[in-house]
């Protein structure tokens, strides 16, 4: 049985990971928002238009494989801007075929799980993951700084994802603001899907 809670609850929650990824790399909505709140158009000297545009062409870029390179309108890029794009965009792929397997697999996993009403067996996964996550955000609210430092790290093997604003001013519409909004809209996602399966949880347990 432990094995079955352990296997399954992984399963399930990558699953919610890899989607909540996804919907935060895709809320173009997002960036639209923080346009005028941040002075965007100050800090670029371009249009909302103009940024919209060519953040659109980013997400475009990062998401579809058959986009082989990043051309941007409005603003000019690095070489080594340009790799740190490419590096992102190999891991939103594997993120993408991560979640086109594991997203149908754990539906049906919960599923079957919730027609056995043995739902409650993902609620002890689900509280260890949000309480590891819970600690990740207060860390990110007392140093996002650090905190977005060593994510990179830990993601990139180079020093291609610092970017100079004067060889890659798109950086200038994508303040540290910006990324922080990003992290919390993915905790939000990722916290509303665990919500919901943990609430099917503490229901199938009534039903024992």
């Amino acid at each position: 049985m432990l094995g079955k809670q352990i296997g399954y609850g992984t399963l399930i929650i990558l699953g919610c990971l890899a989607l909540a990824i996804f919907l935060t790399v895709n809320s173009v909505w997002l960036f639209d928002l923080n346009i005028n709140p941040l002075k965007l158009a100050a800090a670029t000297g371009r249009t909302a238009s103009q940024m919209h545009h060519d953040y659109v062409r980013i997400i475009a870029y990062l998401q579809l494989p058959w986009i082989p390179s990043l051309k941007l309108d409005y603003f000019f890029s690095s070489a080594k801007g340009l790799q740190h794009f490419r590096d992102v965009k190999g891991l939103i792929l594997f993120n993408n075929f991560v979640g086109l397997i594991l997203v149908p697999t754990g539906a049906y996993l919960l599923h079957r799980l919730n027609k056995k009403s043995l739902t409650w067996l993902l609620m002890t996964p689900i509280k260890v993951v949000t309480t590891v996550s819970l600690v990740i955000i207060a860390l990110m609210f007392v140093n996002f700084d650090q905190v977005f430092v060593a994510f990179h790290e830990v993601l990139f093997r180079n020093q291609d994802w610092i970017f100079d604003p004067n060889t890659d001013p798109v950086i200038n519409m994508l303040p540290d603001t910006f990324f922080l909004e990003c992290f919390l809209l993915f905790f939000v996602l990722f916290f509303g899907g665990l919500a919901v399966i943990y609430w099917l949880g503490r229901r199938s347990l009534k039903q024992h």
